[in-house]
């Protein structure tokens, strides 16, 4: 075994049962997040991010426990799971726990003048995915009703 495969092992099995309920989780949002985005027209999955609820926020520990799972998930399962599916994911998660989030697409020019896109999830004024320096750089974009092109 590979001294960088040891070590994986090594951390993998220090991992609480509570990290690996929600790594797996983790992994089966980002299929089921995957699977609507690439059956489904961009518009209707965007549509159910619309509107806002009425849910408390995520606590600190319930955004640290979805932030760390999906990002380590994501890294690591054998599909594209970009910034977009991320917070597909991490808005399913916590919809399902009753907690108020919002997904939030935008886009920036780069030094080189090219636009670039970016998707993010927050819960209240935290960032649960797709967090980035200068995140405020992006300029937000409206979801589902801003892209009636596609």
């Amino acid at each position: 075994m590979s001294k960088s495969a040891d070590r994986a092992w090594q951390r993998a099995s220090r991992l609480s049962a509570r990290r690996w309920k929600a790594l797996l989780k983790a992994v089966w949002l980002l299929a089921r997040a995957r699977i609507d985005h690439r059956l489904k027209p961009i518009k209707v999955v965007l549509q159910r991010f619309e509107t806002g609820g009425s849910h408390p926020e995520a606590t600190g520990a319930e955004i640290e426990l979805v932030a760390w799972a999906i990002k380590s998930a994501a890294s690591r399962v054998p599909w594209r799971s970009d910034c977009l599916l991320q917070a597909m994911a991490g808005s399913a998660w916590l919809d399902a726990m009753d907690r108020n989030c919002k997904l939030n697409i935008g886009v920036r020019k780069n030094a080189a003048g090219e636009l670039e896109a970016h998707a993010w999830l927050t819960s209240g004024d935290h960032v649960v995915t797709g967090k980035l320096p200068h995140l405020e750089a992006f300029s937000p974009i409206p979801l589902a009703s801003g892209i009636s092109r596609f």
